[in-house]
């Protein structure tokens, strides 16, 4: 009994409130595979954004690494990179969240940004839902991007 009062106690304790924001919504492309949400930066205008990576491949022929690399960006409001802690960070509510951090990893041409995930995560996910393009109102599959962090 002691037990489960201890396990209850410290699940509560442990218990995390999970933010989550739609930061991008397209509609669903069925050609689209490999579908993969990354961070991106500008380190000299201390931006920061969101990609979502997929490869098109059309029919059952040729290999998935044959199919062309296709990308969407998208800002989203609070995000940014803070050049001091060297840090994606997102601001919501006047609360400040460390999203990932970026450090720099090479040597010449092959210097590049490592960004790794610390605070939040990117997630895609599939949805049907009703839009209105202005004429009717219908159901639609729609490829969503969330980004969620622990608050």
């Amino acid at each position: 009994m002691k037990f489960l009062t201890l396990a209850f106690a410290l699940f509560c304790i442990a218990e995390v409130k999970a933010a989550e924001t739609v930061v991008l919504e397209v509609p669903k492309n069925s050609w689209a595979r490999d579908l993969k949400a990354e961070f991106e930066v500008n380190k000299e205008n201390g931006r920061a954004w969101v990609n979502l990576n997929y490869r098109e491949q059309f029919g059952g022929s040729g290999s998935r690494r044959d199919a062309p690399q296709m990308s969407i960006s998208t800002r989203v409001s609070g995000l940014s990179y803070d050049a001091a802690s060297m840090n994606i960070v997102f601001e919501q509510d006047g609360v400040l969240t460390e999203c990932a951090s970026v450090r720099t990893r090479g040597v010449s041409i092959f210097r590049h940004d490592k960004i790794t995930m610390t605070g939040c995560k990117l997630k895609v996910k599939h949805v049907k839902k009703m839009v209105d393009n202005g004429y009717e109102i219908r159901k639609e599959d729609r490829t969503q991007v969330l980004l969620i962090t622990n608050n």
